[in-house]
C-alpha cells in the first residue's frame, strides 16, 4: 500500500479524501487492530515456553507475506497460527462451508491460512497444523473446523494446542525444528 503522495497530503490538509486515501487508512487501521491481536496471541502463548514449546512470532514465507506465529510442540509437531481481531457484536459460525463473521465472509481467511501452511510445511519438510485464533468475537460451537483449518477462540487456544500436541516428547526434533524454522522462515521485517 505506499505512502501518501505529495499532492494527497495537500488534499487531505485541505479536508478532502480521496477514495485511494480512505483505502489506504482502511488498511492501516486493519493492519493496526491485527498488529493489537497478534500482540495477544503472542502474551497468552508464554506459559507454553516453560512447557517445552518453540514460539516464533512473525514469520516471513513467500516474498512478502507472514504468518503470525509458528509453533513447534515439544512432540515436535508444528503449527501455524493465524491471529484474528474480529468485533465482538458478530459470531463467527461456519455457513455452507464458508467462514463468516456475522454477515461477512470471511473464507479467504481460511484460504490464506492454507496457503501460509503449506508454506512453513515446506520449508520445514514436515506436516504442519493450520490454526485460526479469533479475539473479540464469539465462535460457534467453541470452535470448528473448515476445510481442515480449526477455527477457535482465544480463551480455549492453550488448551486446544496441548491436547493437538499429545505424542511422547521429543526435545531433539522439536529443538530442530525450530532451528530450521529460525533460518527458513526469517523474522518479517516491516518498513514504516
Amino acid at each position: 500500500m505506499g505512502r501518501l503522495r505529495w499532492w494527497q497530503h495537500l488534499v487531505a490538509a485541505a479536508g478532502v479524501q480521496t477514495p485511494e486515501m480512505r483505502r489506504k487508512a482502511r488498511h492501516r487501521a486493519r493492519c493496526a487492530a491485527g498488529s493489537v491481536g497478534e500482540q495477544r496471541t503472542h502474551s497468552m502463548l508464554q506459559p507454553l515456553l516453560a512447557e517445552g514449546w518453540h514460539i516464533l512470532p512473525d514469520r516471513r514465507v513467500g516474498r512478502s507475506a507472514n504468518v503470525d506465529h509458528v509453533l513447534v510442540a515439544p512432540d515436535g509437531q508444528a503449527f501455524t497460527l493465524d491471529t484474528k481481531l474480529w468485533s465482538g457484536r458478530y459470531r463467527v459460525r461456519l455457513v455452507h462451508g464458508r467462514l463468516r463473521h456475522g454477515d461477512a465472509d470471511r473464507d479467504r481467511q481460511v484460504d490464506t491460512a492454507l496457503w501460509e501452511t503449506r508454506e512453513v510445511s515446506k520449508a520445514l519438510g514436515v506436516p504442519v497444523t493450520p490454526l485460526i485464533v479469533v479475539h473479540n468475537a464469539p465462535v460457534d460451537g467453541s470452535g470448528f473446523h473448515v476445510r481442515g483449518v480449526s477455527v477457535f477462540p482465544a480463551d480455549r487456544m492453550l488448551e486446544l494446542l496441548r491436547h493437538n500436541a499429545n505424542g511422547p516428547a521429543d526435545p531433539r526434533e522439536a529443538q530442530r525444528l525450530a532451528q530450521l524454522a529460525e533460518v527458513r522462515l526469517p523474522p518479517k521485517v516491516t518498513r514504516g
